[in-house]
């Protein structure tokens, strides 16, 4: 079995059977059908992943490509404009994007805002690399999506909103924190991409790849999630793909999908779940 799939198993068996109900409050967030979005949920949850192998599941088909694509338009186009995403069919976002076909100062926004730092303008992502290169025992190597100011221009508060890399002993450490994560939906795709995205800070850096650490404070599951992903608990894990990335990609601004395979990707059939907004 995968150690991912390991992984979330024993997360999704610790919010069923130990997680808190949310129904004695008012809840915001809703189905399609207008009915409250019901969730399970524990408090501080911690997954760890060595990297020795692609934390992806195969007990169900996780879009890749998408997740992938999602990425690429956060950290590379740095941007809120959706475009990007329609150009590739992408379509997480398509119930949070506004008439102007964004999604407001967030995510893309924030990493692309120009920053001013020691008299020089550089944005987030820049500046990350910079300091890695030349200041690598800093414990200051953090992103922040969470910019209070902007918030209210915002079309989604950011779910994923911190994360920081630390260097120890030639290796690249990245923690990833996330306020709140919908363990049926966004979570298999989260730890994904952010695994392809500490697989690129490293080789543009020049680090060998260290721990992806997953801190997640509000854990939850959907109440109309609970029965598929109690069929997924019982379903045959598959080993874990290989994912190829382009070697010679040295910029962090050139990758593309096309520098991404992810090889031998065995899976089981996709589950659908409704998203509530």
């Amino acid at each position: 079995m995968a150690i991912a799939d390991q992984v979330y198993k024993n997360l999704v068996a610790d919010i069923l059977e130990n997680g808190v109900w949310d129904k004695d409050h008012e809840v915001r967030t809703v189905w399609e059908d207008g009915t409250p979005a019901y969730t399970k949920s524990l408090i501080c949850k911690q997954l760890r992943f060595d990297n020795s192998e692609v934390p992806i599941l195969t007990t169900k088909r996780v879009p890749w490509k998408s997740a992938i694509h999602e990425m690429l338009w956060f950290y590379v186009q740095r941007t809120s404009d959706c475009s990007y995403l329609d150009q590739y069919k992408v379509k997480l976002w398509k119930e949070w994007t506004n008439a102007n076909n964004n999604i407001g100062k967030a995510y893309g926004y924030q990493l692309g805002k120009p920053i001013m730092l020691k008299g020089k303008i550089t944005n987030q992502i820049d500046h990350l690399i910079d300091q890695l290169k030349n200041n690598p025992a800093s414990r200051r190597h953090v992103i922040s999506l969470w910019n209070i100011d902007d918030l209210d221009q915002m079309e989604l508060y950011p779910c994923v909103w911190n994360n920081q890399w630390l260097v120890k002993q030639g290796k690249l450490h990245l923690i990833v924190n996330a306020r709140s994560n919908d363990i049926g939906l966004g979570h298999p795709l989260n730890v994904f991409q952010y695994y392809v995205l500490q697989r690129m800070i490293a080789q543009v850096t020049g680090y060998e790849l260290g721990t992806l650490t997953f801190n997640i404070n509000d854990a939850h599951i959907y109440e109309r999630h609970i029965e598929p992903l109690q069929e997924q608990l019982h379903r045959e894990a598959y080993p874990a793909p290989t994912l190829w990335i382009n070697p010679d990609i040295q910029r962090f601004d050139d990758f593309t999908i096309d520098d991404f395979k992810l090889i031998d990707y065995q899976y089981q059939p996709s589950i659908k779940m409704e998203i509530a907004i």
